[in-house]
């Protein structure tokens, strides 16, 4: 009896959290873009969250009216200017066709809107140069997910003791897009944001129908590392994997429902005593979701980060608070990057 009490105290608990969190909200928002991609990653959490959508737009006026159809109080154009000009609007998600990032961008950091953008916010350093003078002193960040995923919350604590890495990002083809900026972003951002900007890299490329890339680089604190990126594989067969040897374990992410560490056996005089005595492995299982617990945490859209960026862009706002780790002068490095491997390709 007392164990019962105790559980549902503790469940009674955790709701009243929850709801006094996600129901009061000082601030309105807005959402630019009906695309698949919002509809399945950014809307359900929006929604989860209770976040006071009061307008949506959409080049169709019928798909805004319908998705706002979701929402409490919330309408439907396909004018921006409704956005632009209502001044209870305090942030807007933006997830159009990449190609119009840039310009949709410009015209809410002008209008003195905080913005959430999803990946690319645009195709070039001058380009993302000239959004930061837009930014001005307000909070402008990109949806690179991996930055608030599970297993990058995980492995950061073991970083500090990394000693080199390798990344392999592979996909299929990838014809609708720049795999560059639309793919590639993400493991180049991971990196930068693990051990620091890049200070030399050798890169090796082929295909430019369905680029490959090997890449050896080296980061600001000196470690080094390879990542090959890809569209030259198979979207049923992609690889997103990323192994980091430390002074005492190997970790590897299989991103983005696994992580795992294998404890270096000891040695003594650096003979590999494992060789000698037969040592079992020590596996460390960090995450390995199989979907069988259904809180919130658990679920694939926080697993994978986009629970979490979305909360942290709103926290920002609601907080007043200027946001120096996501905004868009932390994706300077990144976009260097970039920048070297499309040079590598119309050498």
């Amino acid at each position: 009896m007392y164990t019962q009490q105790l559980i549902e105290r503790y469940k009674l608990s955790r709701k009243k959290k929850w709801l006094d969190k996600h129901t009061q909200y000082r601030y309105q928002y807005a959402f630019i873009g009906v695309g698949q991609h919002s509809i399945s990653n950014l809307y359900p959490v929006i929604h989860y969250l209770g976040l006071p959508l009061s307008k949506i737009c959409s080049r169709h006026r019928e798909h805004a009216q319908k998705m706002a159809s979701q929402f409490a109080h919330c309408t439907g154009t396909d004018n921006i200017q409704d956005i632009l000009d209502d001044k209870l609007i305090k942030g807007v998600f933006v997830c159009a066709a990449p190609q119009h990032h840039f310009e949709l961008v410009t015209q809410l950091l002008r209008a003195g809107k905080h913005v959430f953008v999803e990946k690319p916010p645009c195709y070039s350093l001058s380009s993302l140069q000239a959004l930061i003078e837009y930014q001005g002193s307000h909070n402008c960040q990109t949806g690179l997910q991996k930055r608030f995923s599970t297993i990058n919350r995980l492995l950061k604590p073991h970083l500090p003791k990394a000693k080199s890495y390798s990344y392999r990002y592979l996909t299929g083809p990838y014809p609708e897009g720049d795999a560059l900026f639309e793919l590639f972003i993400h493991p180049v951002d991971n990196l930068i944001q693990f051990f620091g900007p890049i200070t030399e890299s050798s890169i090796h490329f082929s295909g430019k129908d369905n680029p490959t890339y090997f890449i050896h680089l080296t980061h600001k604190n000196n470690i080094q590392g390879m990542l090959q990126v890809s569209t030259d594989f198979s979207w049923q067969h992609s690889v997103d994997e990323l192994e980091v040897n430390t002074g005492s374990d190997i970790l590897h992410a299989s991103y983005p429902f696994r992580l795992t560490g294998i404890q270096k056996p000891i040695r003594f005089l650096n003979l590999p005593i494992e060789k000698i005595l037969k040592t079992p492995v020590q596996q460390k299982i960090y995450l390995d979701n199989n979907a069988f617990s259904l809180t919130a945490a658990n679920n694939n859209l926080y697993l994978q980060g986009f629970g979490g960026e979305i909360e942290h862009f709103v926290r920002m706002i609601e907080e007043d608070r200027r946001d120096e780790l996501h905004n868009l002068n932390s994706l300077l490095p990144t976009y260097e990057m970039l920048e070297k491997m499309k040079l590598k390709v119309s050498s």
